[in-house]
């Protein structure tokens, strides 16, 4: 291995740690928004405050982890496109298990059995069982089509099609104008991915305590839109509008310029976790069992704020340790049934045909 395939073979550690924090800020935001909490008019302000505390981390951490898809993808020209069918179906392959899996055990377990149910849980990515996973994979088979423009293109023209594609897919959905991307959808995810093929082609830097400054303005900014909307509109009212589009993109490319620019770094173990942090996404967010999942750890009777916010960091991370356990399981299995081979050697097949 020449030096600079050893830097970036130890440069990657950094940005797998980060993986494993974007996923940590997804889960920490499904605590703030899927908790049954109670509010009393008599202290709605500190409550809304302790209980949405981790809601601007959810959007953030969607973005992180897509940068780093960019930062390492955005470059590659794949030779034929199998390479890149292959890509997505390891993800969908994943993905089709655990939908399948929590279908199967929250109809029996928790009675949660429909007809729209059963339809999601066999078909995730067509009938949109996850969000960040049908934007995701349609994400990655466009790769090989986007790389090849993102090529061809000069700085210029290419700070053209990013600043665009942050105000159309970041900047609008704000006012509710939906046309080029949701607040959740494929628009939102190509802005990201943009951005960290920029990144990597041009580099970006930035003083460190700018970003950390960065960081702490914006998400500062979101939480404050939710706890004044909370106020005015009440919890039921889409508290959360500004916690997506702009301001957490601003706030996932900050604390990824902050970890792509620390010297060289390698741990064997990180990238283990890294492998299977995925999971946790799947696993906490599949409605089949997302309910459950609150009730066993309901904090809604904790009368201390404090512990409240605490408690928020040390569930999320529990949730991490046992997926990514389960996930190891789930790839054992597959490495023993050679479920990833065989698939692959199918998309060989029709590749070559």
């Amino acid at each position: 291995m020449n030096r600079t395939e050893q830097n970036r073979t130890e440069r990657n550690s950094w940005l797998e740690l980060l993986r494993i924090i974007s996923m940590l800020f997804i889960v920490m935001n499904h605590y703030s928004g899927e908790e049954p909490w109670k509010f009393d008019t008599a202290a709605i302000l500190g409550q809304l405050v302790s209980y949405q505390i981790y809601r601007p981390l959810g959007q953030v951490g969607v973005d992180i982890f897509v940068l780093i898809t960019g930062y390492f993808m955005a470059g590659k020209i794949d030779v034929t496109y199998g390479a890149s069918v292959k890509r997505a179906l390891k993800v969908w392959l994943e993905v089709w298990v655990y939908s399948v899996l929590l279908f199967v055990v929250g109809s029996l377990c928790f009675g949660t059995f429909s007809l729209s149910g059963a339809l999601k849980g066999f078909f995730p990515v067509i009938f949109n069982n996850y969000w960040f996973v049908t934007a995701y994979i349609m994400l990655v088979l466009l790769i090989p089509f986007i790389n090849r423009i993102l090529t061809q293109i000069n700085q210029k023209q290419y700070v053209v099609l990013l600043v665009l594609s942050i105000f159309f897919a970041e900047c609008l959905p704000v006012v509710n104008n939906t046309i080029f991307s949701w607040d959740k959808g494929f628009g939102d995810l190509l802005a990201v991915y943009l951005l960290g093929g920029y990144i990597k082609k041009y580099g970006l830097r930035i003083k460190q305590g700018y970003l950390v400054l960065i960081f702490l303005v914006t998400y500062t900014l979101m939480l404050s839109s939710i706890v004044v909307l909370g106020l005015v509109l009440g919890t039921d009212g889409n508290i959360t509008r500004l916690a997506y589009g702009f301001l957490p993109y601003v706030a996932a490319a900050a604390i990824f310029l902050i970890f792509e620019s620390l010297p060289a770094f390698s741990n064997k173990f990180i990238n283990y976790v890294a492998g299977s942090v995925f999971a946790s996404y799947l696993l906490t967010e599949n409605s089949n069992v997302v309910a459950t999942i609150w009730k066993v750890f309901d904090m809604t009777g904790v009368s201390n704020l404090f512990v409240v916010v605490v408690a928020g960091i040390f569930i999320s991370l529990l949730l991490i340790v046992i997926t990514v356990i389960i996930d190891k399981i789930r790839i054992a299995v597959f490495n023993l049934l050679k479920v990833k081979q065989r698939v692959f050697a199918l998309v060989d097949k029709f590749s070559a045909k």
